[in-house]
């Protein structure tokens, strides 16, 4: 990706004849303004080279998933099948509540059940005589109807005792408290014996997915601006954004041996004011990271990019966008709108509005009037 370069404008200073004193024939040009000196430090050559583009950010690891485990049901604590630190797989028994309250209630509603079936066997049979006997008179309409909703109020008492079944058999089943996902877990909660329940203050457990693991860092706004305008108007063009290596580094300067792949931006950029999080996700096999850890992202672009760059420290921005202001052939200094690109440590490159060779005016000079002619001092 070579970054554009507009063509040079070129200023023309346009000195008028001034008339002079009372005599209107004399036509004695004004004097030129005086030169202003720079110092050589004062001025920058626009100058292009190729680059490889990297960043460093500091980032902290993140769990993709977590987990505060509770009961969903009220009972005392039969078993716990774990140690805190260790790493469990998804459906492994973990916790097991009493569940002999549990299993009385499963056999009184399956007695239920049994009960209101065997209400609605009789009730039907009575509607069977009820429909034989009506039409020979020996039973009054009241009978007959009573009848009929004999039989409809004994399915409804079926359907009631068969939602009751089912809510005790799924109390029984969460007696037994499965992992979630597979992760390290927390030590636990409580000791075998307590009473625990939903509105317990501790949770059952707590447990991590550790494998994969994100790494989130934030980047300044303007930055993630820059990043997601080149993404569009790159992909407008039909082109992609160079591939970018993401590494990470340990507390303590250990590079940690897997790459990582950046996942999304945040939803918002109320993380933290002036400020985006990306993140990043990374193969975790050995669960060396561990959620909240401070760690050090390093990118570096797979794809070499060409193009101008100058110092930031020469770079300036109002409502028109970003600008320099550089020496032009005449001598004098002149405005050029820029559009800038990525950052290349203490410099920026410019994607339109400069050519290499051209001169720029550094803090110090930047305060001079367009216009004003100037000349650089030898260093």
């Amino acid at each position: 990706m070579r970054v554009a370069h507009l063509s040079l404008l070129c200023g023309l200073l346009l000195l008028g004849p001034v008339g002079c004193g009372k005599d209107s024939s004399d036509t004695t040009p004004a004097a030129s303004p005086a030169a202003l000196t720079l110092r050589a430090d004062q001025v920058a050559t626009v100058s292009e080279r190729t680059i490889e583009p990297e960043f460093t950010l500091t980032g902290k690891t993140e769990a993709v998933q977590s987990a505060r485990i509770k009961p969903q049901i009220a009972a005392r604590i039969q078993a716990q099948h774990f140690r805190g630190g260790e790493t469990v797989e998804e459906a492994q028994l973990l916790v097991e509540l009493d569940p002999a309250d549990f299993k009385a209630n499963l056999a009184a509603a399956r007695a239920a059940l049994q009960s209101a079936e065997a209400s609605v066997r009789q009730a039907e049979a009575n509607w069977e005589r009820a429909e034989s006997l009506l039409p020979k008179g020996y039973i009054s309409r009241l009978d007959y109807d009573s009848a009929r909703a004999s039989v409809e109020s004994a399915r409804a008492e079926v359907a009631e005792a068969e939602a009751s079944l089912e809510q005790h058999e799924l109390d029984l089943e969460r007696t037994r408290i499965l992992a979630p996902f597979s992760g390290r877990i927390s030590p636990p909660g409580h000791a075998v014996g307590d009473l625990v329940s939903q509105l317990s203050v501790n949770a059952l457990f707590e447990l991590s997915q550790l494998d994969p693991i994100y790494v989130t860092g934030s980047v300044e706004q303007g930055t993630y601006n820059r990043f997601a305008l080149l993404a569009q108007k790159l992909q407008a063009q039909g082109s992609e954004l160079p591939q970018i290596k993401v590494t990470l580094e340990l507390p303590g300067g250990e590079p940690y041996p897997h790459e990582g792949v950046f996942q999304a931006w945040d939803h918002s950029a109320s993380a933290a004011p002036g400020m985006i999080i990306g993140r990043t996700e990374f193969p975790n096999p050995d669960g060396i990271l561990l959620p909240g850890q401070n760690v050090t992202l390093h990118g570096h672009a797979l794809r070499s990019v060409t193009g101008a760059f100058i110092p930031q420290a020469s770079v300036q921005q109002d409502q028109q966008g970003h600008f320099v202001m550089i020496i032009g052939n005449d001598g004098t200094l002149q405005r050029r709108n820029i559009e800038v690109g990525i950052r290349d440590g203490a410099d920026w490159s410019v994607r339109t509005g400069l050519s290499p060779g051209e001169r720029v005016v550094l803090q110090g000079g930047q305060a001079l009037p367009p216009g004003a002619p100037v000349v650089v001092a030898d260093p």
